[in-house]
């Protein structure tokens, strides 16, 4: 099964925005994951939710390089590689 990319894009940028109380609306893939107030908390939220939505699991590699993200984009490229996203 493919899943487009541009449908994890759109998810993690919702996650994002329902994790952090920011307007899905403000957010961009450059969007620094600090602007938000995003915590390791809160990232694991995003992760339990993406293993939900896509049957994936998340190792703890994946998990480390996860937390080390920086922007949105960089989350949702993590994640796309993870489920496979063409």
């Amino acid at each position: 099964m493919s899943i487009p990319r541009e449908q994890v894009d759109r998810f993690v940028l919702e996650a994002v925005a329902d994790a952090t109380a920011v307007d899905v609306a403000s957010l961009r893939q450059a969007t620094l994951l600090l602007d938000t107030q995003m915590d390791s908390l809160t990232l694991v939220a995003i992760v339990t939710r993406a293993e939900a939505a896509y049957g994936a699991v998340f190792d703890a590699d994946e998990l480390a390089e996860i937390l080390r993200a920086r922007s949105v984009g960089e989350l949702a490229v993590i994640v796309a590689r993870k489920v496979r996203a063409t």
